[in-house]
């Protein structure tokens, strides 16, 4: 028994300052990546990609630290069943203690009713041991046992073993408790997260969708314009020849937004930043563009036409031929813009067509 209690005791000691080392390591290594996340979030020029990668990363983050409370939670359990059964066989051996103890009492009482024969061999005795063995002539009314008494020693033995497991299991439950807080306090604080990047993506594609829904509001005069003053093709068109307007991220790529579609792409820039001709040619509107804001389209021959929008400052005039680089405007957020940001489209026949295809 006392060699299991010991054993016990050896295999559920642990390193608690090196766990609980591991265990802030893991916080606050989670919670840096955490205020990473949101600096990421309200960045004004962080792209659609970046926010959907935010938002994957934090609920893979959360399904992990989720996991980890559960398996922590477990832990806590198992330390709370060990001080649970500790106490129990605690209490067994107190009980089995007083219960020899009680009957040690009653065979002193016998001894004491023996008389002065009894009483002198255990007085003139030296030991336990000792009057046991003179009192050979008393033992069918002296009933001490010596191993009544070996036991009481066995058992106040094996329960300080059982007392020293129970004060570090306790200890280990504080510690465990504090475990469970902070991991509670984390996954509240990755949950918070996960929930302000939704927020903040939710409102990214409501301002799309409402810059979307004003550059189609534009749509029939911007056919018009480059229909009625630009170059027809009916042939293959050349994508050959175009250069970046401004060098930036792409923040919102051309395609669906919502219940809309995306006719351009969107490039970081800061306002008051140059914006060149993609490629050479003529300016057949330079002018406000309603959702557009400022904006310039550039005829560039064979039916293709590049469109700058939400220009802060134009610097070219309709009819003006331009070359390639040339500064035809400054970016902006005029018109309807979630930023300051350049609006760049290509178009073929007045037809948008994705920039891409066409930029180096």
């Amino acid at each position: 028994m006392i060699a299991g209690l010991s054993l016990l005791l050896i295999s559920t000691t642990f390193a608690p300052a090196a766990h609980a080392r591991s265990n802030a390591d893991r916080l606050s290594e989670t919670r840096r990546q955490l205020r990473a996340a949101r600096a990421r979030l309200y960045q004004a020029k962080s792209t659609d990609a970046q926010l959907l990668a935010t938002i994957h990363s934090i609920a893979a983050q959360l399904n992990t630290q989720t996991s980890r409370l559960a398996l922590i939670r477990g832990r806590y359990a198992l330390v709370r069943a060990r001080i649970a059964a500790s106490e129990r066989h605690l209490a067994k051996l107190d009980a089995r203690r007083a219960a020899f103890a009680a009957e040690i009492g009653a065979r002193a009482r016998d001894l004491y009713i023996m008389g002065p024969g009894a009483a002198e061999a255990w007085l003139t005795s030296g030991s336990m041991s000792e009057f046991l063995g003179r009192s050979t002539a008393m033992e069918s009314v002296m009933t001490f046992d010596k191993t009544k008494v070996e036991d009481i020693v066995r058992i106040r033995h094996e329960e300080t073993v059982v007392r020293t497991v129970l004060l570090r299991e306790r200890s280990r439950e504080a510690a465990a408790a504090r475990d469970v807080a902070d991991q509670v306090s984390l996954v509240a604080d990755v949950l918070s997260t996960h929930r302000q990047a939704e927020s903040a993506f939710a409102r990214r594609v409501d301002a799309y969708e409402s810059e979307v829904r004003a550059l189609q509001a534009e749509q029939n005069h911007i056919l018009f314009l480059i229909r009625s003053r630009g170059s027809i093709n009916t042939g293959a068109v050349s994508r050959r020849g175009f250069v970046w307007p401004i060098r930036g991220q792409i923040t919102s790529p051309y395609g669906p937004r919502g219940s809309g579609f995306h006719t351009g792409v969107d490039i970081d820039c800061r306002t008051g930043d140059p914006i060149g001709a993609s490629k050479a040619g003529r300016v057949i509107a330079a002018e406000w563009g309603g959702g557009y804001g400022n904006m310039v389209i550039i005829d560039h021959g064979g039916g293709v036409s590049t469109l700058y929008a939400h220009n802060s400052k134009l610097l070219v005039h309709d009819g003006q031929q331009v070359t390639q680089r040339q500064k035809i405007s400054l970016c902006g957020a005029t018109g309807n813009a979630t930023g300051d940001h350049l609006h760049f489209e290509v178009r073929i026949n007045g037809q948008h067509t994705n920039p891409m295809n066409f930029l180096p």
